[in-house]
């Protein structure tokens, strides 16, 4: 039976336009326009006047298990991973699913140096040594059914501490082969002399806003080069604000969706150690303010999970994050729905239009106006299908997450206390 969705607000993907129902039949949008487009056998929705929204979009996560679940209680549709194993892929994938959860698109296994980054949470996994390794590690990637290439450039200095890295000379060749195949290429690199030469070897979208002050020229590089920008500035939500709270729990509606035992992760996430010497997410903020400015297309993305950041919930922190940095918030939404549908070459995602999946939010609110709002979600569809967006918190799905994240998270605190210790030794 098709759906009719009426007395409703349409954002789709670009504007607020001059629509009031939209008619879904199967996994599509067949029309939008006024209540004539709703036909007398269709199951009508109505949305008391709040605005209806092209499924959200979240530019770079990593997987757990069950994210395609959680991420669909908050809207979140699509996720672009930028680093998972093949086994996890495998089963976050919809045919795994009887029921919807969001889309997955992936890179599959980033590319990095021998014991570069993210070594410390995913080791073992194949790596590049030398640019003649490329061609190979690209295909396998697409044997793993990678859409994009994802690499890790430090210029051999993380924002913690000196750690391997690829060369430029493997980037460019990684770039190469991955263009060759006709892959997209999603370069992590958080400082902006990084970014600069990342671009300049050919890379098509920057995973972060660099962490440190961009000045003009390296604005206007990025520019003219047509590099895409991932916003990540959710990673500041990884720190307690005034009060002891941690930012993505502020907002009682995503406390309450998120279930006691997220909730309870993420306050414990706030007493973790962090590295001295972290930058301030202020500079991110004025990097993105200048991108956009300049033309740079801005995607949002969270690094969920990322401490502080969950899958879906984090994005309406995406949003609020790039309002603050400058942004409208239709400029925002556009950010986590058209923008990103562009620059991936996702066609048929972030629209509301004839011919679009028909993958909606409804919003019981206005955020086309007020940012805040999109948290008020009332009901979701995937493909066409109604989500029952309360069935993730008790779930298999979500006790499978929070053990998979656990066992990570101590994988990583064992290998940063080898680390440090190694450091000490070597300064003693």
């Amino acid at each position: 039976m098709a759906t009719s969705i009426t007395n409703v607000r349409v954002f789709d993907g670009a504007a607020l336009v001059n629509a009031s129902a939209v008619r879904i039949d199967g996994p599509a949008v067949v029309a939008i326009g006024d209540p004539s487009v709703v036909r007398p056998e269709d199951e009508i929705i109505d949305g008391q006047q709040g605005t209806l929204l092209p499924g959200l979009i979240d530019a770079h996560v990593h997987l757990l298990p069950g994210a395609s679940v959680q991420a669909l209680s908050f809207g979140v549709t699509t996720m672009l991973d930028m680093f998972s194993k093949p086994d996890l892929l495998a089963a976050e994938r919809a045919e795994s699913h009887p029921q919807p959860i969001a889309g997955v698109y992936t890179s599959s296994i980033g590319a990095t140096a021998p014991g570069g980054h993210p070594s410390m949470m995913y080791a073992p996994f194949p790596t590049i040594r030398e640019p003649s390794d490329a061609e190979r590690f690209v295909q396998d990637r697409l044997n793993e059914g990678a859409r994009y290439l994802k690499i890790f450039y430090e210029g051999g200095q993380s924002i913690e501490w000196a750690m391997p890295s690829l060369t430029v000379t493997c980037v460019r060749a990684l770039v190469e082969s991955a263009h060759k195949a006709g892959m997209l290429v999603v370069a992590h690199a958080q400082r902006s002399v990084d970014a600069v030469e990342v671009a300049e070897a050919g890379v098509d979208v920057l995973a972060h806003a660099p962490l440190d002050p961009m000045n003009a020229k390296q604005i206007d590089t990025l520019a003219n080069r047509g590099v895409a920008v991932i916003s990540t500035l959710s990673i500041a939500d990884g720190f307690p604000v005034a009060g002891g709270q941690m930012p993505l729990l502020e907002d009682p509606r995503i406390a309450e969706r998120l279930g006691d035992r997220w909730s309870a992760t993420i306050r414990s996430q706030g007493d973790r150690w962090v590295p001295p010497g972290m930058p301030s997410f202020l500079d991110a903020y004025s990097n993105i303010r200048q991108l956009h400015r300049a033309g740079v297309p801005i995607l949002a993305g969270t690094d969920a999970p990322n401490p502080g950041t969950t899958h879906g919930a984090s994005i309406h922190r995406e949003l609020w994050h790039l309002t603050q940095a400058g942004l409208t918030p239709v400029q925002a939404l556009r950010a986590a729905t058209s923008a990103t549908a562009k620059v991936f070459g996702l066609d048929d995602l972030g629209h509301v239009r004839p011919g679009s999946t028909a993958d909606l939010v409804l919003i019981q609110g206005k955020p086309d106006i007020a940012i805040d709002s999109s948290t008020a979600i009332e009901r979701v569809w995937r493909a066409g299908r109604h989500v029952d967006i309360e069935r993730y918190v008790g779930s298999q799905s979500e006790e499978a997450g929070l053990n998979f994240l656990a066992a990570q998270t101590a994988r990583v605190i064992a290998s940063v206390t080898a680390k440090l210790s190694h450091v000490q030794k070597e300064d003693s």
